[in-house]
């Protein structure tokens, strides 16, 4: 098992725009309001805009990691000064958490105080706020106009007068040992097959109804990987539990927890907690694979409380 590099950061650059649509209405106009402008040589083409049904014509290939946040709608603006461009991007989903969600996928970089989360790196300034993740990407892909992105996410921040709540999944989690930037949250298998490959099959039976955190902690020299899912129901989570075994680990367990070695050097573990999944893997000793869990274990008892 291996994590897979996916730059979702650089997304639009690596798919590109295959399509022009325009869809006006209400909700697009209340986009249009945070778009800000400039007096200066910098000018603005019509902003073009999609729904969930033709967000395939603008991300071509990526669409479905966008449509698994439940994306609403989509604003894309240029800014023109001669040969030079500067893109935004802004991105309406249902709700604050997705956005969230979203943001988790483009967090490398510097990390900045601009909405409610923002990094920023190789001319590439990403942020979300309350429904909205937004983009701003610098078509020369440098640093130059580092100053001129920045203002430009301060001003749709500040245009953006709500705010959201992060994933209630982010308080079951502890912190001891956790890695800030290593915090991914999503719902479906699509977006956990982009972030650590277990199976083309859906083993964990993710969906619209699931939320999800992978997340790194470190203890000591060993880095491991958490994956913890909350389902609906205690029946959805004991279905998935034996669906891991028995497809990943390759094992029928009749108990509620499952550490064994993976490969010649590595531990999994896998707990089964009410309607939470537990999944630890990359360990490089079974004890550290058996503390990671009681430690989440804990911490999810504790909120409950």
């Amino acid at each position: 098992m291996r994590l897979v590099i996916a730059f979702f950061i650089s997304l639009f650059l690596i798919s590109g725009v295959t399509g022009a649509a325009n869809n006006p209405d209400k909700g697009s106009e209340q986009l249009q309001e945070l778009v800000p402008t400039f007096e200066s040589e910098w000018k603005t083409k019509d902003s073009r805009f999609f729904i969930r049904d033709d967000l395939f014509d603008y991300v071509d290939g990526g669409a479905e990691i966008y449509l698994s946040y439940d994306f609403r709608k989509l604003l894309v603006q240029e800014y023109l000064s001669g040969d030079k461009s500067i893109l935004l991007e802004i991105y309406k989903m249902n709700s604050s958490e997705d956005a969230f969600g979203l943001f988790s996928l483009n967090q490398e970089g510097e990390s900045l105080t601009i909405g409610q989360g923002a990094s920023y790196g190789f001319g590439i300034l990403c942020f979300w706020k309350y429904h909205y993740f937004v983009r701003i990407i610098d078509m020369e892909v440098k640093d130059t106009r580092k100053d001129l992105i920045l203002n430009l996410g301060k001003s749709i921040s500040d245009k953006i007068k709500n705010q959201g709540e992060s994933p209630k999944l982010l308080d079951r989690i502890s912190q001891d040992g956790l890695q800030k930037k290593s915090i991914y949250f999503f719902h479906k298998n699509i977006v956990l097959n982009n972030l650590y490959f277990l199976s083309k099959e859906n083993i964990l039976n993710l969906s619209e109804k699931t939320d999800a955190l992978l997340t790194s902690y470190k203890f000591n020299s060993e880095v491991l990987k958490l994956l913890l899912i909350e389902y609906p129901d205690t029946l959805g989570s004991r279905i998935a539990f034996e669906s891991f075994n028995q497809k990943h680990l390759k094992v029928t367990i009749s108990s509620l927890r499952n550490l064994q070695k993976v490969g010649e050097n590595l531990f999994t573990g896998v707990e089964l907690k009410d309607n939470f999944l537990i999944v630890v893997l990359e360990g490089k000793t079974k004890s550290s694979v058996d503390k990671l869990i009681k430690t989440t274990k804990k911490s999810l008892e504790k909120v409950k409380k």
